[in-house]
């Protein structure tokens, strides 16, 4: 399989890619979302091209390895805001991105995250903020607390897209 078919199966996907990296991005901005995805058909395909990334690594039964996909995606927006000095250094993203977006201060928007996570059921606002304050990622909270990988990356994803709309809803 050449790189060529490679980004052709790839293609197929883009609505997912272009969903992938809007949650990633933590922002709706369509064209940094598109470029990102554009960016990555490109990575892809160099890795291919270099012999550092099989064909076979990426597309398994002639459906894509969404994986790497993301891990490729997510490794473009870290370059991209390190490049810009806009990554945050605590890692605490969703706050920092609606600050830079709403000219708010940090401790009005933790109040108000606080008071939509006391609307959650317990469950969710425990692994969001174990996720948040302490783990930062799915994997390690996942084997940490040992719960699905699945089940704590649709909760968090939950969480995460609920405090945005109701943030978004003042």
């Amino acid at each position: 399989m050449s790189a060529n078919d490679v980004l052709n199966i790839l293609h197929k996907y883009q609505d997912k890619w272009l969903s992938i990296a809007t949650n990633l991005l933590y922002r709706d901005d369509e064209q940094s979302v598109k470029d990102t995805v554009q960016e990555m058909y490109l990575v892809i395909y160099d890795q291919i091209q270099e012999d550092k990334l099989k064909a076979e690594q990426v597309i398994i039964n002639n459906k894509p390895h969404f994986g790497i996909i993301k891990r490729t995606i997510l490794q473009i927006i870290q370059q991209e805001a390190n490049n810009n000095n806009k990554l945050p250094k605590d890692n605490n993203r969703i706050l920092t991105n609606i600050a830079d977006n709403e000219t708010e201060n940090i401790e009005e928007l933790t109040t108000r995250i606080e008071q939509i996570l006391q609307d959650m059921h317990w469950f969710d606002r425990k692994l969001f903020k174990l996720y948040v304050k302490k783990f930062n990622s799915v994997r390690t909270l996942a084997k940490e607390t040992k719960l699905g990988h699945v089940t704590v990356y649709n909760t968090i994803n939950k969480c995460r897209n609920n405090i945005k709309k109701k943030l978004n809803e003042k």
